[in-house]
């Protein structure tokens, strides 16, 4: 298994970037990381403000630090959601996916992240659902034409929270270009992830490594790795068992270490970045 660095981990939820996306790959290359999981938003990283250069430019970067980048990750879900029941929302961000999946092309990234839906109470779960799908449904295409792979992450959406319904959705999509973004933090509080790599295994295309700790919940209850309640030595042994063997993507922004108030970027993003991977290493063995 190879250890990558995602730009949240140095930047924050606002990507407060030190030099750019260059300087994400710079950190990773310094600290010993495998690989780098870059964020595009719908501000200054949005993929319309990397130009065709730009993307060269960063390959050319990534190749020089000898440096990969296995996937893109993005937050724009959130604000745009893929199950909205206004057409314009849903095609917002049905855009967004798009120029998404052309980034991650444009970068040699055999992955882009997507959160499916956002559950509303004021939307049915049959509506909810079903928009949902018929989003993921025209994303596969473009993903299949781009040789590009959509990793749904399970994440805090109050939407498909256990791992056989997971698994029926990403069937329902029918597209090899469709797996699981497994993200171990996340479904620690929801049920045993054991549960989830028995049921999606074969589904999973990327791992997000953080952690969470039980005493605290909620979501002031994720940590840096090693400092929650994640088993990762557990973890990691499960994995080899169904045999997995791609990236394990460090999702810990300094958020995670201290208030946000009092951070320092980048370097409390740096150190952020510096403890998770090296304990992680220890339990990757």
């Amino acid at each position: 298994m190879k250890i990558g660095l995602n730009s949240w981990t140095v930047g924050g939820w606002g990507l407060a970037l030190p030099n750019g996306l260059e300087g994400v790959l710079s950190v990773a290359s310094e600290l010993g990381y495998d690989g780098v999981e870059l964020v595009y938003d719908d501000e200054k990283y949005s993929p319309d403000k990397i130009g065709r250069q730009d993307r060269l430019h960063i390959l050319e970067f990534a190749s020089s630090y000898n440096i990969s980048i296995p996937s893109i990750a993005t937050g724009v879900f959130w604000k745009y959601n893929l199950a909205s029941p206004s057409e314009s929302e849903r095609n917002m961000a049905l855009s967004l996916l798009k120029r998404g999946l052309e980034l991650a092309a444009d970068l040699n990234s055999e992955t882009l992240l997507v959160v499916p839906a956002v559950a509303r109470p004021s939307v049915g779960y049959r509506e909810t659902y079903n928009n949902a799908l018929s989003s993921m449904t025209k994303a596969a295409r473009w993903a299949e034409d781009l040789g590009v792979t959509i990793g749904l992450e399970n994440v805090w959406n109050r939407f498909l929270y256990d791992p056989s319904s997971y698994r029926r959705f990403i069937e329902d999509v029918g597209s090899d270009a469709v797996g699981l973004y497994f993200d171990v933090g996340n479904v620690l509080e929801i049920s045993p992830f054991e549960h989830w790599l028995e049921v999606l295994g074969d589904m999973i295309v990327l791992i997000h490594a953080k952690d969470y700790d039980m005493n605290s919940r909620g979501p002031g209850g994720f940590r840096l790795i090693g400092r929650g309640s994640v088993d990762w030595g557990s973890f990691v042994k499960s994995l080899r068992s169904i045999g997995y063997g791609g990236f394990l993507n460090v999702e810990t922004p300094p958020e995670f270490m201290k208030p946000p108030a009092s951070i320092v970027y980048p370097q409390d993003g740096v150190e952020a970045a510096r403890m998770s991977l090296q304990k992680l290493r220890e339990f990757i063995g």
